[in-house]
């Protein structure tokens, strides 16, 4: 929960500030939110896999 309101305390600059810098924040922000998932959550899912995969290898 923590972690949560963080995230939230941390994107509520963002959408004050990026008007005044002159970017659209209804196009900025999900265009952020796709390259995340298309490139950065990929990339943790496979660090999770490794992680069972070892995890089953050490138990056997």
């Amino acid at each position: 929960m923590k972690n949560l309101i963080y995230g939230f305390l941390a994107s509520v600059p963002l959408w004050v500030t990026l008007p005044f810098l002159g970017i659209k924040t209804t196009f900025f922000i999900p265009i952020l939110i796709e390259w995340a998932t298309k490139f950065i959550l990929p990339w943790i899912l496979l660090y999770w896999i490794i992680r069972l995969v070892k995890g089953l290898e050490k138990n056997k």
